[in-house]
């Protein structure tokens, strides 16, 4: 195939490629469908092809002195480059569409005088690779075989270029970089497809240029990035995208050991994982807190995703999607304005850390179908408004308390004692325990209540009673939601004398033959602790249906005022 080289006018086509790149950016924000889109594509044109299409030149290029020799090609071939001297040269080389580099020695090469250059191919380099001013129309930057030390890739100043990497590590051995560290990129894309693991303990991306970091693991080995070590040069970053295709996992820093510092411009977050690869990521905005983040996307057909705690001042839109078998885990969130879209959903187990900051927080876990959710609360002073699993879940509200929706499973709420604010806590099928701090805000409960016929009949304590609980409610301000029939001083009865549970159904049972609806029977005799019981007839058939338990109510301080309809 005949290539017919072209005069370039470096500075010309710069900036033509700002333009461009700022509209592609801003394109992949707004799109989701197209972030991944380099690197994920299974189907790209490998290093082979390119051998194919431009077969190597008989002879080798050396580089060995600050001044080689010149080379010029006629556009159909590739240039092997042997860099086998620890100097910084500027050769004269036009006329290859291609260039395989191999570093024996760490020198540097400066792309000012090559020209007509389309990809790069480095193979088989035992020390540090330094490439200086490349042109930013490099389409890519093939990596094979052996290689080690330190690397920095800079492009020709203000380039804004777009570095693509497509790594294939198939030598049987892991490569492990000292570090790599890239200048003038506005987008770092990386494609691994190799059988074993890359790792790069250090990764420093160019603080004013670098928006995008999109890698794509379309193979079983591993890539490894900044596991121990913070990714520095993250001030710029716009958007981050991952995502494994195969058995291969992607790391770029680990949870609570590195992290992402400084994202206060980061818009978007995306986690796509294979059915066997995982994905981890670390902790971000450890420095300085995000500004507003548009989304964080987690998607899992299996892999097990891990991101690290997250301080930001606002989170738009936080979804999180996992197949079954498949974990899903998230550190500490630290939000001080709000999270007003946070959806959980799926079959997968996932795990929350604790909230804290000043921020609101909206929680949808509604379609998280198989397994049950932690959530703590405790240092968040704004509002919360949950609507959780119909499994079992435990819910410890902060300081300003709100509103939960538990929906089935046997589910444990719990205020702390120095809550500010007023809850609203329904709760649905199952044996739940809602348990109210010592104030004197207003707190509305309804707990749904337990079929009498689960209920063993001779239980006498507290803990026998395996029913719905409300324990510290205070008579003087809280409401109870129960039943869909008014309270009023005609249908409620209450009564004390009731040996047992047993008994205390009897009783109330007599009361709903007599026209009563609700029945409250207070100090139940021979408890361990004291504690009530609140009967309803939901059918109006004359017999109890359902029941609630409060726990530390032994004296008749509750009326038909303290139920209402919710």
């Amino acid at each position: 195939m005949k290539k017919i080289l072209r005069s370039k006018k470096r500075k010309q086509k710069n900036n033509v490629f700002f333009v461009f790149a700022l509209s592609s950016l801003a394109a992949c924000n707004n799109d989701s469908k197209k972030i991944l889109g380099l690197a994920g594509n299974a189907a790209s044109e490998g290093i082979e092809k390119l051998f194919e299409v431009s077969p190597v030149v008989n002879s080798n290029y050396s580089i060995s002195t600050t001044n080689p020799n010149s080379s010029i090609g006629d556009g159909t071939n590739s240039l092997p480059i042997e860099v086998s001297g620890a100097v910084i040269a500027s050769p004269n080389i036009s006329g290859y569409p291609l260039l395989d580099l191999k570093f024996t020695a760490p020198g540097t090469i400066d792309f000012t005088n090559i020209s007509d250059v389309e990809n790069l191919s480095i193979s088989n380099s035992t020390a540090a690779v330094t490439l200086s001013n490349l042109p930013n129309d490099i389409e890519k930057i093939f990596i094979n075989d052996t290689q080690s030390g330190d690397w920095n890739i800079s492009y020709f100043p203000n380039s804004f270029a777009v570095m693509f990497l497509e790594w294939t590590n198939n030598t049987g051995t892991p490569i492990d970089l000292t570090s790599l560290s890239i200048n003038e990129v506005s987008q770092f894309l990386l494609k691994t497809s190799g059988n074993e693991n890359i790792t790069i303990p250090t990764l420093n991306l160019d603080p004013d240029d670098t928006q995008r970091i999109e890698i794509g693991n379309d193979n079983d080995g591993n890539i490894i990035i900044g596991e121990a070590a913070n990714i520095t040069g993250t001030q710029g970053l716009k958007t981050i995208s991952l995502k494994t295709f195969n058995d291969g996992d992607i790391t770029l820093g680990m949870p609570g050991n590195s992290s992402l510092p400084d994202l206060q411009n980061i818009s978007s977050i995306t986690l796509i994982a294979s059915q066997n690869g995982n994905i981890t990521i670390g902790d971000l905005g450890t420095n300085t807190s995000i500004n507003k983040i548009s989304n964080i996307s987690l998607t899992t057909e299996g892999g097990s995703l891990s991101l690290g705690s997250i301080k930001a001042k606002q989170i738009e839109n936080f979804t999180v999607f996992g197949k079954e078998f498949s974990t899903i885990s998230i550190g500490n969130i630290e939000i001080e304005e709000n999270i007003p879209n946070f959806t959980l959903s799926g079959d997968a187990n996932i795990s929350l850390g604790e909230f804290s900051g000043n921020g609101n927080i909206k929680l949808d876990a509604s379609n998280m179908t198989k397994n049950g959710l932690n959530l703590d609360f405790t240092d968040l002073k704004g509002n919360v408004d949950l609507l959780t699993t119909s499994q079992d879940d435990t819910i410890l509200l902060g300081d300003n308390a709100g509103k939960v929706l538990s929906g089935a499973g046997n589910d444990i709420v719990t205020l702390p004692t120095n809550v500010t604010g007023s809850a609203d806590i329904r709760s649905g099928d199952g044996v739940d325990i809602i348990t109210l701090a010592t104030n004197n805000f207003i707190d509305i409960i309804n707990t749904g209540g337990t079929n009498i016929s689960s209920i063993d009949k001779s239980a006498q304590t507290h803990s026998e009673i395996i029913a719905d609980k409300i324990i510290n409610f205070d008579p003087d301000s809280d409401k109870i939601g129960i039943g869909s029939i008014t309270a009023t001083s005609n249908n409620f009865l209450a009564e004390t004398g009731a040996t047992n549970f047993g008994d205390a159904l009897s009783k109330s049972d007599i009361a709903m033959t007599s026209g009563n609806q609700y029945y409250f029977s207070y100090n139940v005799a021979s408890a361990t602790e004291g504690f009530s019981l609140l009967f309803y007839d939901n059918d109006n058939n004359g017999s109890s249906d359902i029941v609630l338990t409060l726990t530390g109510i032994t004296t008749n301080v509750i009326s038909h005022d303290h139920l209402i309809i919710v």
